[in-house]
């Protein structure tokens, strides 16, 4: 998946989430920021009743030289985001990084291998997720999907039902 900008990676993320019952808020400034000349500013925040509040913090990477962005997004969210209250008083407590990873010069072993190393190294040494976005499959009818921490025990995923329900 490539993405010409961050914006437009964005947009894809916030309609799966919308389109599986979350509420979406875009470039959310934290209760603190709001005076601010220069606010923080959370790129999406999302709820729904049966997981509570999520931070997103996404970037658009293209290339093994983005790593740096990674790392920025793991400073913003622990040093600008984590510890601020948002929609008055609410604190966020599960944080996520979101990237299109899947990139067309890179293998799928290779994919799932820096996927499962980003995974396990954010988790463990951040408490930060990975949310990864699968735009579905037309072939087999599967609407896109947003997928937390697959295969742990904080594991959730929103979306990817058959169309045809």
């Amino acid at each position: 998946m490539n993405y010409k900008t961050e914006e437009e990676f964005m947009n894809k993320i916030e309609q799966c989430l919308t389109e599986n019952g979350c509420k979406t808020w875009r470039e959310v400034i934290p209760d603190n920021c709001k005076n601010w000349e220069k606010p923080y500013r959370v790129d999406l925040v999302f709820y729904r009743d049966d997981f509570g509040y999520i931070g997103v913090e996404g970037k658009n990477i293209n290339t093994l030289r983005s790593a740096v962005k990674i790392s920025n997004a793991i400073n913003q969210i622990n040093i600008k985001y984590r510890n601020q209250t948002y929609f008055n008083g609410n604190l966020i407590s599960r944080w996520c990084i979101v990237a299109p990873y899947e990139v067309d010069w890179m293998s799928e072993e290779s994919q799932n291998l820096m996927k499962t190393f980003l995974k396990n190294f954010l988790n463990t040494r951040y408490n930060i997720s990975i949310m990864e976005y699968n735009s579905g499959n037309k072939k087999f009818n599967w609407k896109s999907s947003i997928l937390i921490d697959t295969y742990t025990k904080k594991s959730l995923t929103i979306g990817g039902k058959n169309n045809e329900q």
